[in-house]
């Protein structure tokens, strides 16, 4: 049992993230940090609104090829919000 606990313990101490995604600073140029800023977050939530319309929409017609015709535009126009590429 003690060994247990003792390995336990240790485990917890081990950092289990990189130095760079321990720190959670927004920056805009960091590829893991941008994630933080607000304009990410904006665009985040605009995605968001646009999966749950989708949802809904797939929940009124639920026929597999109706949700595949809703699912993979939404998908690309989501991708298409979220790049980051000047």
């Amino acid at each position: 049992m003690r060994y247990l606990i003792a390995l336990i313990s240790t485990m917890l101490k081990i950092k289990w993230q990189p130095d760079w995604m321990q720190d959670k600073t927004p920056d805009a140029r960091h590829f893991y940090r941008r994630t933080f800023t607000a304009s990410y977050r904006a665009k985040r939530s605009i995605v968001k609104n646009i999966w749950i319309a989708a949802g809904l929409l797939m929940l009124i017609n639920p026929v597999i090829h109706i949700a595949l015709l809703i699912a993979l535009p939404v998908t690309l126009l989501s991708f298409v919000i979220l790049d980051e590429t000047p």
